[in-house]
């Protein structure tokens, strides 16, 4: 009795299934080729169960699960994704706050520890003042470097199946690499790994500028440690990028904690120096808190499976897709139709776009205003910070075994109106974001006044918290509006203009009050901060009060 023809399976239907199934069966992206055995109860032309035969063994348990198909629907969310970006998110946000907390902390110190670096050292006023030089230097170095050396850290061969802990480099080819080469010698782009890797150099660097510190050994070697932690504080802003990502409002938190950071410090190397403990051993044991935030960063970050198998497959269909390409473009029966899609025009639209924005925004009246604000409110806050310790000591006779905590008081200040703006700013229109800060503006400049006239150690302290409180919010404002002005095509450059204006306001100012104070004496610190604060407060004046038309 002969058996009825069996019934292809690419027209079989069943229910709540789709009627096709395709297996991968070529060499995946992680090197191993690896094949799926048929059910043994599949149906077959000739009635057999013979299951396909895996060819290669190398690919583990990890690796089989992670190339198994994925049901595409034809409508939904794109969940894949979503768990991609999230990934090990509570762990990384706290690790991200508590190296933002760690900046703060090395930042915040500067105005405690001024008045013994000029005692040991026989510093005058101008001089140490090139401390803020020096950092401002290191920052705009490390802006500078950071793209080149992401670039370098992202190199990883196509066989890893992890990130790994050096980038892959090919000395013999390095300097004439290009992209298209680097391709073709099995050498890719992980950013994953560039982001794990620049982690790891930013605490590194944090951690040399303790030691350095706490040798105590000359001016020089102070001046250097500020310029690496300058370079290191640029890296780690770099986690601006994962704080927007995530969650937006977690970047408002983030700074609040740097202040918040900016607040410890001077308490603890305060209490001390009055216990008769040498300032330089507040360095040694901050080595504590380094090894620790390091290695809860380069854990946190350090790239999954999961990741680092998502990203390979995302750079094999984008490699796939440039190979089609090319091979239509170069085909002679295709030029009319992959003439449009052309990979070398396709390349060239975002460096145009990226040139044009660039170059509009240096054109925009409203960008130079609002780079012109950030120079005179970082010049003012770092001054004040800064120098306020000294000013004390100098004119009000202030008891050196507690002054020091003024500027925990500062910091206090600047971390509640940050933490408080951040939690507000949602509930509050533009125009009522204007007006508040304008009136923050007017209270500081009162108090900024009453700094220079009131003769009275306990009031200025006091008056200094105040100030921080009133100045919390007035950056992260002046950044909101502006994104809210300024063309959304040029955000991008605008907030690296703004932040590079802030940087060179916080060398310039407190250098100059410096060397005025070396000259003329430190009671002229209120000259430079009340010109400053009332600077401020008429430039707000001349923002506009309504998003313009032109925005909307």
């Amino acid at each position: 009795m002969l058996s009825p023809p069996p019934t292809p399976l690419s027209h079989a239907h069943m229910s709540d299934y789709a009627s096709k199934m395709i297996v991968p069966r070529h060499q995946d992206s992680l090197g191993s080729t690896i094949e799926f055995p048929v059910p043994s109860n599949s149906v077959s032309p000739r009635g057999s169960n013979t299951t396909t035969a895996v060819n290669s063994r190398r690919g583990s348990y990890d690796n089989l699960l992670a190339n198994l198909p994925v049901l595409q629907r034809s409508s939904g969310p794109d969940i894949t994704e979503k768990k991609e970006t999230f990934e090990r998110m509570k762990w990384r946000l706290a690790a991200g706050y508590f190296a933002y907390f760690m900046c703060g902390w090395e930042n915040g110190i500067t105005g405690t520890v001024l008045p013994f670096f000029m005692a040991d050292f026989h510093l005058s006023f101008t001089t140490s003042s090139l401390l803020f030089a020096g950092t401002t230097c290191g920052f705009l170095s490390g802006t500078l470097l950071v793209e080149a050396l992401m670039r370098v850290l992202s190199r990883a061969h196509v066989t890893q199946t992890q990130s790994a802990w050096f980038p892959y480099l090919s000395f013999p080819r390095f300097k004439t690499t290009t992209r298209r080469r680097a391709n073709q010698d099995g050498i890719r782009s992980s950013f994953i790994q560039a982001q794990h890797l620049s982690l790891i150099i930013a605490t590194l660097l944090h951690t040399s500028f303790f030691i350095m510190m706490g040798t105590r050994s000359s001016y020089a070697t102070t001046f250097v440690a500020y310029v690496v932690a300058a370079i290191a504080r640029a890296i780690l802003t770099g986690a601006n990028l994962y704080f927007n990502t995530v969650m937006p409002q977690s970047l408002s938190y983030a700074y609040g904690l740097w202040s918040f950071g900016g607040v410890i410090s001077p308490l603890i190397c305060q209490s001390l120096v009055a216990a008769g403990i040498p300032w330089n051993q507040f360095y040694f044991g901050s080595l504590v808190l380094c090894a620790f935030y390091s290695g809860f960063l380069t854990l946190a970050f350090r790239p999954t499976a999961t990741e680092w198998i998502r990203e390979c497959q995302k750079d094999a269909k984008e490699s796939k897709k440039r190979s089609s390409e090319e091979f239509g473009r170069m085909s002679p029966s295709s030029d009319k139709l992959e003439r449009p899609i052309s990979p070398v025009r396709e390349e060239a639209k975002p460096q145009q776009a990226q040139q044009s924005a660039l170059r509009r925004a240096i054109s925009l009246g409203i960008q130079w205003a609002f780079s012109f604000f950030s120079l005179m409110y970082c010049g003012c806050e770092t001054t004040t910070q800064g120098f306020m310790v000294s000013y004390l000591l100098g004119t009000r006779n202030a008891n050196p075994k507690t002054v020091g905590y003024v500027t925990s008081g500062f910091w206090a200040g600047i971390s509640i109106g940050r933490f408080a703006w951040g939690y507000y700013m949602p509930s509050l229109n533009f125009t009522q974001r204007k007006l508040l800060v304008q009136a923050c503006l007017t209270v500081g400049l009162i108090i900024e006044l009453l700094i220079w006239f009131v003769n009275s150690n306990i009031g200025n302290a006091f008056s200094a918290s105040v100030i921080g409180l009133v100045f919390g919010p007035i950056y992260p404002a002046s950044l909101s509006l502006a994104t809210a002005i300024l063309p959304q095509e040029i955000h991008m450059v605008s907030m690296a203009l703004i932040g590079a204006a802030g940087s060179v306001g916080s060398a310039i100012f407190p250098f100059v009050a410096g060397v005025i104070s070396s000259s003329k004496g430190v009671y002229t610190l209120t000259y430079i901060t009340v010109g400053l604060a009332g600077s401020l407060f008429s430039m707000w004046f001349l923002f506009p009060s309504r998003v313009p038309v032109a925005t909307r």
